[in-house]
């Protein structure tokens, strides 16, 4: 199959999809690359690297496209990028249930779309989860920063002092991301509180980590610690869906000026009232005297980490479907949970249900 990788195009994002050992791979399967040039430079992978194994150095997005039969990207594409792709595979991360203009954009165009964070298996999503452990940690980390009073926070130090308080964070989620964001409250000293609503998940979190709080989550429990809280991290996660809001815009007046809303569910579409998705260069905004954090994508702060955890979780996936094609997902249940859209029609009933369009399903009209 002829795979394309294209340099990632939105605000910040050095990422690149496929490595030069996923790359090595794919071509000892017979297949053959195209990797737009200075695609991997920003995770410290040049052009000459792939040149050497094989791939096909090619200058623009636009050869790329024309080139390849499957995209593989990081983020989600543009509109532009989407009519580009018309009768084409593409494998990415798609949030399809926060933004129905792209979704309806890639239905037009027939494309049969592939998204990494709606496979589930043993209850995980493999593909999202290495991306979920880095947004998780460096949310705190940037919270560490903006608590900074010459980054316009409260001024607090997170651990506090042998004379002085911690900060009081609160993490609203504790699945990958809300773990990953305890364990570098907790090791940094911070007083810690996790809530969801599986209690069982709570109970032993509690086990394992004896100095974190836990609780329940719930309207009524949020409203009574905002207004200690110095940071609320939002990881709220439904696989393919809208998360639920969890802090509404009336909520914001029982916090404390310049506390931090740090909301790592933006991709899907947020699960703070108030949140907007913000970029690496413009990171946050005010509201009601609340910071919030809404950055999409976290782990482009850190490319080479992310791109090469990226490639290990998804290689196997992208290098099936490389091998089977659109003609093998029938028969795989793993890559089926990845269909979102398929010859124009939508497969993904979460996606379906939050923008109230028809749902198709992918075991009929494949």
């Amino acid at each position: 199959m002829k795979i394309g990788v294209p340099k990632e195009i939105i605000s910040q994002e050095y990422r690149v999809s496929i490595n030069p050992e996923s790359a090595k791979l794919l071509i000892e399967s017979s297949h053959q690359l195209f990797i737009q040039k200075n695609a991997g430079v920003d995770s410290g992978y040049r052009d000459e690297e792939y040149a050497a194994l094989g791939c096909v150095i090619l200058d623009n997005a636009t050869d790329i496209f024309n080139e390849a039969d499957l995209i593989v990207k990081v983020k989600e594409p543009s509109l532009e990028e989407v009519e580009m792709m018309e009768g084409k595979m593409l494998f990415t991360y798609l949030h399809l249930s926060s933004s129905k203009i792209l979704t309806e954009k890639l239905l037009e165009h027939k494309v049969t779309a592939l998204a990494y964070e709606t496979v589930v298996i043993n209850n995980e999503t493999p593909m999202l989860k290495p991306m979920s452990e880095i947004a998780g940690r460096l949310s705190l980390l940037d919270a560490i920063e903006l608590l900074k009073k010459s980054k316009g926070g409260k001024g607090k130090l997170i651990s506090g002092t042998s004379l002085a308080d911690p900060a009081n964070i609160l993490i609203i989620g504790a699945g990958i991301v809300g773990v990953n964001a305890m364990q570098m409250s907790l090791g940094l000293g911070a007083n810690t509180t996790i809530l969801d609503i599986n209690n069982d998940l709570l109970s032993s979190i509690k086990n394992q980590y004896p100095a974190v709080n836990i609780g329940l989550s719930s309207k009524e429990l949020i409203e009574g610690l905002l207004p200690t809280i110095d940071v609320v991290i939002g990881a709220v996660l439904t696989p393919g869906a809208k998360p639920p809001t969890v802090i509404t815009r009336e909520m914001l007046s029982l916090m404390e000026n310049k506390s931090i809303l740090s909301d790592v569910s933006i991709d899907q579409g947020g699960c703070f009232e108030t949140s907007k998705a913000t970029t690496h260069n413009e990171p946050t905004y005010e509201i009601d005297g609340v910071i919030h954090y809404c950055v999409r994508n976290i782990p482009s702060a850190v490319p080479f980490t992310a791109t090469n955890a990226l490639n290990e979780a998804t290689r196997p996936f992208i290098t099936r479907l490389a091998n089977d094609g659109a003609e093998g997902l029938k028969s795989n249940s793993n890559l089926l949970m990845a269909l979102n859209t398929y010859n124009g029609c939508l497969v993904n009933q979460e996606v379906a249900d939050a923008h109230n369009l028809e749902y198709s399903n992918p075991s009929i009209i494949l």
